[in-house]
Parts: C-alpha cells; sequence; structure tokens
C-alpha cells in the first residue's frame, strides 16, 4: 500500500510539473482579453459571414470543393465559438451571451443567404459534396474537436489563428449553407441532416475549446463573488451542450458496429463466392438500423438478404431492416449481369429518391437526372467509370430492377464497334441499346444474315402466313422500333468469314 501511495504522489507531482510547464508565460487576463474582443458581433464579421455563406452554397452547388474551401477561407466563425468554449471555462455568462448572440446572427444571415440563392439558382439537384454535409459521421466529430483544440491553443499561444480559423469554418459554414439548400428546395431531410451535423460540430468544437482552457489553468473566478448557483450552473450548460453530441455519439457509435457486422455477415455468406460490397449505406434512426448493400459475386445467394437479416439482429440487439442486392460478375465478355433485387418499400418523394439514385451508382458520372413526377431518371456515365457497354447494359438493368416505377435510362460514353452477332438475341439487345443511348444513325451492311426457321405450325386455313424476317431484317426493325435511323450510304464492306454478321460505322 506504501509503494502504491508512493506512485500515486510522484505521478501527481509530475503532473503538476507538466502543467506548470505548460502554463508557463500564458497571460491569463491579456488573451481571455484578446478572446472576448474577437468574439461578439461586428459589421466585418457579419458581412464577411454573408460573402463566406454565399461561395459556401455556390460551391456546394457546383460540387467543387476548391469553392467551398474558399469560402472557408473567408469565414470569420473561428472568434465567436472560441470565445464561446473560453465563456465556459471562465464561466463568464456576460461573454457567452455576446458569443452565443453573435454565432446565432451569423447562422441566421448564413442561412438566409444560402436559402435565397438556392431559390434564385437553376441548380436544385443534391450534389455528392451536399449529400455528405446531411448527417454526423465519427470523422466529422473528430474534425470538430480537433479544430476546437487548435484554435482555443492557436489563441493562448497568439500564432496561427487565421490559418486553424479555416478548419473551425470548415466543420461549420458547410453545413449551414446545406441547411439553407434543404430548405430552398424543399428538402427537410437534407435540412434536418445538415443542422444535426451543425450544432454537433458546434457543440464539439466549443467543448474542446473549453477543456483545452482548462488545461492552460483557465478557470472561473467562484472566489470573487462566492454564489452557490454558479457551480450549479457549470454543470448544467454543459448538461445542455452535451446532449447532441451524445445523441450524435450513439448514432455513430451504431451505425460504426453495424457496418462492421454487417461486412463480417457478407464475408461469411459469400464466402468462396470471391464477391465485395459494391455499395454500402447504414443508417441508425430512433434506435433502428437501416441495412442496404449492393454486393457484386460470381454467384448468386438465394437466402443472402434473409441471413444478413438474422445475423445483424443478433449481433446488435435492435430492429434492423436489411437490404441487400447482388449483382453476379462472373466473366468480364457476359452478355449481361443478373440482379437478385429485394422488395423496395413505397415510393419515397423526389428529392430523396435522386440522393438513393446518386447513392446507387458508384461510378464517375457527368450528372444524375430526374424528372419532375419521379418517374424517369438519366444517367450519364464518364469514360473514367470504366463500364464496358455489358457492364453499363447490366446497371440499367440492375437500376431498373432496384427501383421500382422508376424508368432508368443509362447513356455509356460512345464506344467504337463494328459487328454485331446476328444470331445473338443478347448482342442484338446490347446494341441496339447502345445507339439508342446514343442517338446514333449508323450505316449497317448486312452479312449472310440467316433465314429464320420454319414454323412448326401452319397457318390455319383461310390465314395469311406472318411475314418471315430475316435476321438481318429482324436487327433493323428492333433499331426502327427505338427511333435509330439507319443507312447503308458509306457502310463498311462485308469481310471473308463474315456469316449472319452486321457491320456498321457511325
Amino acid at each position: 500500500m506504501s509503494e502504491l501511495g508512493h506512485s500515486a504522489r510522484k505521478t501527481r507531482t509530475f503532473i503538476r510539473r507538466f502543467l506548470a510547464i505548460a502554463r508557463r508565460n500564458v497571460d491569463h487576463d491579456a488573451v481571455a482579453e484578446n478572446v472576448y474582443e474577437n468574439g461578439g458581433l461586428s459589421g466585418r464579421y457579419l458581412i464577411m459571414t454573408g460573402i463566406s455563406a454565399a461561395i459556401a452554397i455556390l460551391g456546394l452547388m457546383l460540387s467543387s470543393p476548391a469553392v467551398v474551401i474558399g469560402a472557408m477561407l473567408m469565414s470569420p466563425m473561428m472568434g465567436p465559438i472560441v470565445a464561446l468554449g473560453f465563456s465556459l471555462a471562465l464561466l463568464d455568462f456576460r461573454e457567452m451571451n455576446r458569443a452565443l448572440k453573435a454565432l446565432a446572427l451569423g447562422f441566421g444571415l448564413a442561412l438566409i443567404v444560402a436559402v435565397v440563392l438556392t431559390v434564385l439558382s437553376p441548380l436544385k439537384e443534391p450534389t455528392a459534396e451536399i449529400l455528405a454535409r446531411t448527417r454526423p459521421n465519427f470523422f466529422d466529430l473528430l474534425i470538430a474537436v480537433f479544430s476546437g483544440i487548435a484554435g482555443a491553443y492557436a489563441v493562448i499561444k497568439q500564432r496561427g489563428e487565421t490559418i486553424i480559423g479555416v478548419a473551425i469554418a470548415t466543420a461549420l459554414m458547410p453545413p449551414v449553407a446545406t441547411v439553407g439548400f434543404g430548405l430552398g428546395t424543399g428538402d427537410m431531410g437534407i435540412a434536418g441532416g445538415a443542422f444535426f451535423l451543425f450544432m454537433t460540430n458546434l457543440v464539439a468544437i466549443a467543448l474542446a475549446a473549453t477543456l483545452t482552457a482548462g488545461f492552460y489553468g483557465f478557470r472561473p473566478r467562484l472566489m470573487e463573488r462566492p454564489v452557490k448557483w454558479r457551480g450549479l450552473a457549470v454543470v448544467l450548460v454543459f448538461a445542455v451542450l452535451s446532449a447532441p453530441l451524445a445523441l450524435s455519439l450513439r448514432a455513430i457509435g451504431l451505425e460504426s458496429r453495424a457496418t462492421a457486422e454487417t461486412r463480417l455477415a457478407v464475408d461469411a455468406i459469400f464466402a468462396g463466392s470471391e464477391s465485395r460490397i459494391t455499395l454500402l449505406e447504414v443508417r441508425s434512426r430512433s434506435g433502428e438500423v437501416t441495412v442496404s448493400a449492393l454486393i457484386s459475386t460470381r454467384a448468386l445467394v438465394a437466402d443472402a438478404e434473409r441471413q444478413l437479416q438474422q445475423r445483424l439482429t443478433a449481433a446488435l440487439h435492435v430492429p434492423v431492416a436489411a437490404s441487400l442486392d447482388q449483382i453476379v460478375v462472373a466473366d468480364p465478355q457476359a452478355a449481361s449481369r443478373a440482379v437478385q433485387a429485394s422488395p423496395v418499400s413505397a415510393p419515397d418523394p423526389v428529392a430523396a429518391l435522386r440522393g438513393r439514385l446518386i447513392d446507387a451508382v458508384p461510378f464517375a458520372t457527368d450528372a444524375i437526372m430526374l424528372n419532375a413526377e419521379g418517374s424517369q431518371a438519366v444517367v450519364l456515365l464518364r469514360p473514367e467509370a470504366g463500364l464496358n457497354l455489358q457492364s453499363a447494359y447490366a446497371l440499367e438493368t440492375a437500376l431498373t430492377q432496384r427501383f421500382e416505377g422508376l424508368s432508368v435510362l443509362v447513356t455509356p460514353p460512345v464506344q467504337l464497334f463494328d459487328t454485331v452477332d446476328l444470331g445473338d438475341p443478347a448482342a442484338r439487345a446490347r446494341a441496339v441499346w447502345a445507339l439508342s443511348r446514343w442517338r446514333a444513325t449508323p450505316a449497317i451492311r448486312m452479312c449472310r444474315p440467316e433465314q429464320p426457321p420454319e414454323p412448326e405450325t401452319p397457318p390455319a386455313e383461310g390465314e395469311a402466313a406472318p411475314a418471315r424476317l430475316d435476321s438481318g431484317e429482324t436487327f433493323i426493325a428492333e433499331l426502327a422500333a427505338v427511333g435509330v435511323s439507319t443507312t447503308t450510304e458509306g457502310a463498311p464492306a462485308c469481310q471473308r468469314g463474315d456469316i449472319n454478321t452486321a457491320r456498321l460505322s457511325f
């Protein structure tokens, strides 16, 4: 026991010496005065907040990280939020009120600017930059915490405040602009999620700044005015501010655990199938976990969704709604990909449907557009997506099956092909699909097309025999049915060995 007490005394001595060294040369009164001077409301603060919000919402709508970063360079939000953290550490209610007033007015101004620009802008589609800020995750929380620590350290040591202010603005201004976008487009899901992210980040930064200030010796001067309720006020303020943070941490923890359990379950269910998770989305709401997974596999597993549901329910001990789609990728030259699609729920509003469709396309795109009724979508793939015609055709099939009631038109990058096997219905279907998506007018030459087989049953007496089209005529008819015009002028010549083949150029 004496040895344990001796070790404890040595540890306390070490900590006191470490804190004394860290707090050396810190002028607490001068630092507090500087923090409060820069943390109040001013004309410059409002002007810079409005300009920063305008640039941020434009960058989000354009999905341009560079523009969003430019907005961060101008944001003045570090001053009030660090002042809020120090006022909590010093329990200075007058300065706390000033800081909260500045933050509230700044938030309101930024919100108005974002809503107005969203309403005036023709860009109403939620981009990846916007969707990334509709709900907090563990990494957002880490960014906020380290930003708060860095901000408090910078003002205490009086170095690097401007650069660190960018990090704080990064955690706050984009969510505010995203709230404005959600309100401007009438999408309360986006607005609510972004506001929760903003509040989580705000509380995390303020509390991190408070703890950093406390580490450097900033303490409330309770002995100057010994009022009993002040100690209780400290606990109450921290409890109120920590509530959204606690809720966020609970949801983040549950989602992280559900993500890990889903990956383990998929590995077990698809063992030996060389499968991979192409898309995984996990959400936690009101104690219930929703999991949506898209699996690329070499062989379908008939009851994979049921197995996933059972495994997750047993592992998480909370209600779980699991949706699992499978895409068969057996051979790069395969005619198509098969999909085992699980039932989908009732149609979502158009804005939510747009977000789900964007999440469901894990490839590089030029645009993903949806009509106002939410009945037809167009996906324009980029060459960097790396999909050949078979894969792009299969993607359209999979998306159409997954999104019930939605006609999905996937347009692949133009890829030259000069022959079509007329005897392969799947090859003809892909060629018809690609030429219609590209709105091409091909020049086609038929090379020794085959005649259709004789009908097994002759026509009834008095009925005319149906027209018998050879494979080339069938191909032309299929193209015409989807509005593709053809010509023979300039068509490439047939080559030796071409049998039941179409040669084309466009």
